[in-house]
């Protein structure tokens, strides 16, 4: 245990250190977001329109300014009407967490130059619902367009993943106006793309998010296959949980509205938290499988239960729609956190006691917390919505996914290993039971399965003999000596017997002091004869037991197959019969069994 310890000592720095530079970095950026924010606050006096120069992306929070409506009562003219009413947003840049549920948002851009512009607004956050965008040209509006997730496929102004609209500029100051609905929080990464760099950012996404997506069908693939064949619950509770975060990838970066269901935009509305319901439902099933928690804790093991059915319920109360977005969101994040909570105990101890499947879980926890830490902090409004902040969680995801995977890989060698032994212990049962326990020579049982398997060999050119040995004066060496001289001596009589035999023949003891010999592949009679001899002659010398000089003799019936029987108990009868003729005759000899012989 001592040893297990010390190795697992350098594995918990690693851990410890992973999650503390994550927790640093979440709050330097947010920090530094912070202080970035309150510079363009003493720059930003004055409003000041975005340049509109030759850069391909330009950051549009610098300029915005907001107004909350939580009553959703402004309209477009009043809005226009009470510029002062918009504040320059303060706190974490382009993000400002749960806010209002509608928001409006003003900013202005300047076209320098003679020629007009094409732009592309882009809003990198999917699961905003519902964004009108007014631009205005002198006081005059000149363009309107909507964007957001309840839109239909069909409608959206750009056939994009995040929220897209073209804009054509001319020359001269432009106010832009933008109403914004939803849900979820209020992360607002805005920038104004030329077309060309649109393409390439949203190709950048879609490729990391496709690299994501591959891995996620892989392992989903793997597991699914492996619960096909093993029938092992855990590899469906990782399927489903697998799946689950990989439908809530698609839902939460848009992909899914793009590619799946465009044209069921209520699914994009709730798709996500219900995916997360189905991940906690099937995490905390396969952890306590995983781990065998109810041999750590049975308390444990019941809370996870109750946890996963209380995701369930959750899920079944989402798609009813007795809980909302937001309830919903906050349900299933704080089942999550449980969970985890919960675990963590019992997974520290099994891999204190050497459980490496709990170290690979571990491993996996380390990584996920980073990308679960910097999403929290993301929809809470602490974390600046970067590219690399927005797709840490998918990777973190893969990462865990990985290590468990890691995980079902241990199960399956388990398994294996687990198969391996029953058959080991199915073929020494089955051994057992066909084996002298004495002697370890084969039993009647033994006897019977050579016999099926030597018969059917049996031709007239190629005999199978069958010998029934009686040893004679075995009875006087065990009354004299005693059961263990007794029993020592029918050993070394099967050890004898063996000596003279090919590696081929079989010799088993029926019991007391009768033994039967099997020769296969015999030419003729005679060759059967010469064998039986030459096992009497080895019986000329005495045994040596303990010291003691024991002699015995052999007297021996045999029967040919196929020429005195085709079935074992023909061939056992007329054997059986030579030989008691033979103890009648007066010992000491070798006797074939014929038809007229087991007759008499």
């Amino acid at each position: 245990m001592a040893r297990s310890s010390r190795s697992l000592t350098p594995a918990w720095a690693w851990l410890c250190l992973v999650l503390l530079a994550a927790l640093l970095l979440s709050s330097g950026r947010a920090a530094a977001a912070k202080g970035q924010a309150g510079d363009r606050d003493e720059a930003d006096a004055g409003e000041v329109a975005l340049l509109l120069d030759s850069r391909a992306a330009v950051p549009v929070w610098p300029g915005v300014r907001v107004l909350p409506d939580p009553e959703s009562q402004w309209s477009l003219e009043e809005v226009l009407a009470a510029p002062q009413r918009f504040e320059r947003p303060s706190g974490t840049p382009s993000n400002l967490g749960r806010s209002a549920s509608v928001l409006w948002l003003r900013f202005s851009v300047e076209v320098p130059g003679a020629l007009p512009v094409q732009r592309v607004l882009e809003i990198d956050y999917p699961a905003l619902n519902l964004i009108d965008l007014y631009v205005l040209s002198q006081g005059e509006l000149v363009q309107r367009l909507r964007m957001g997730n309840q839109q239909l496929g069909t409608d959206k102004v750009m056939p994009a993943r995040a929220h897209a609209a073209p804009l054509s500029l001319p020359p001269g100051r432009h106010e832009l106006l933008l109403r914004v609905q939803t849900q979820s929080s209020m992360v607002l990464p805005m920038t104004l793309r030329t077309p060309q760099d649109f393409t390439a950012h949203e190709s950048r996404s879609q490729m990391l998010l496709g690299i994501v997506i591959g891995l996620a069908l892989c392992m989903l693939i793997y597991s699914l296959t492996h619960w096909v064949s093993l029938r092992d619950a855990l590899f469906l509770d990782y399927a489903l949980l697998l799946a689950a975060n990989l439908v809530f990838v698609l839902a939460y970066f848009g992909l899914g509205a793009q590619y799946l269901w465009p044209d069921w935009p209520a699914l994009s509305m709730s798709v996500a938290p219900m995916a997360v319901m189905v991940a906690v439902a099937a995490a905390a099933r396969f952890m306590n499988a995983a781990l065998a928690i109810w041999e750590v804790s049975p308390l444990i093991s019941r809370l996870l239960h109750l946890i996963s059915a209380a995701a369930l319920l959750a899920l079944a109360a989402t798609l009813t729609g007795l809980l909302d977005y937001r309830s919903a969101q906050g349900i299933v994040t704080l089942l999550g956190m449980v969970a985890t909570l919960v675990v963590l105990p019992a997974a520290y101890i099994r891999a204190r006691q050497g459980a490496m499947m709990a170290v690979y879980m571990l491993f996996g926890w380390a990584f996920y917390a980073i990308g679960a830490v910097v999403t929290a902090g993301l929809l809470r409004g602490h974390v600046e919505p970067t590219f690399w902040a927005q797709h840490v969680y998918p990777f973190s995801l893969m990462v865990e996914m990985s290590a468990w995977m890691a995980v079902l890989s241990l199960r399956v060698q388990a398994i294996h290993r687990s198969a391996d032994r029953a058959r080991l212990e199915t073929e020494t049962l089955r051994t057992l039971a066909q084996t002298d326990a004495l002697t370890g020579l084969p039993n009647r049982r033994g006897l019977q399965q050579h016999l099926a398997a030597l018969l059917p060999q049996a031709r007239p050119q190629q005999l199978l003999a069958l010998f029934l040995l009686d040893l004679d004066g075995f009875k006087p060496v065990n009354d004299r000596y005693g059961h263990d001289v007794g029993d020592a001596l029918l050993v070394a009589v099967g050890q004898r017997l063996q000596a003279q035999l090919r590696a081929s023949d079989v010799v088993a003891r029926l019991g007391g002091d009768e033994f039967v010999v099997l020769a296969a592949g015999l030419p003729d009679e005679s060759a059967a004869h010469a064998l039986g001899q030459k096992m009497l002659g080895a019986f000329n010398e005495p045994f040596v037991i303990d010291g003691q000089h024991c002699r015995v003799g052999l007297t021996a019936g045999y029967a040919l197959a196929p020429l005195d029987g085709h079935t074992a108990d023909e061939l056992i009868k007329r054997a059986d019969a030579a030989m008691y003729a033979g103890k009648e005759a007066g010992r000491h000899r070798v006797q074939r069994g014929g038809r007229s012989l087991a007759a008499a």
